[in-house]
């Protein structure tokens, strides 16, 4: 390796990727049945609270690698 250069675990990309690609399919299905539940409901807040906190602790925890600041993840 020349200076600069950063050895690669191939396997741990791997995984990362998937990891990722398997929230943001979980975030774009959860998006779309908030959509429907947005205008199916006159009144749709308090049904889309749960979706809210989900989405949320999805980010927080495959993007931002929440655990892992807390010591309790291996990311």
């Amino acid at each position: 390796m020349t200076m600069g250069q950063v050895a690669i675990d191939r396997d741990l990309l791997r995984e990362a990727t998937r990891r990722g690609l398997v929230a943001a399919v979980l975030l774009a299905v959860l998006t779309v049945i908030e959509y429907l539940i947005a205008i199916g409901l006159d009144d749709p807040l308090l049904a889309l609270i749960p979706f809210v906190i989900l989405k949320g602790w999805i980010i927080l925890d495959t993007f931002m690698h929440i655990r892992a600041v807390f010591g309790e993840g291996d990311h």
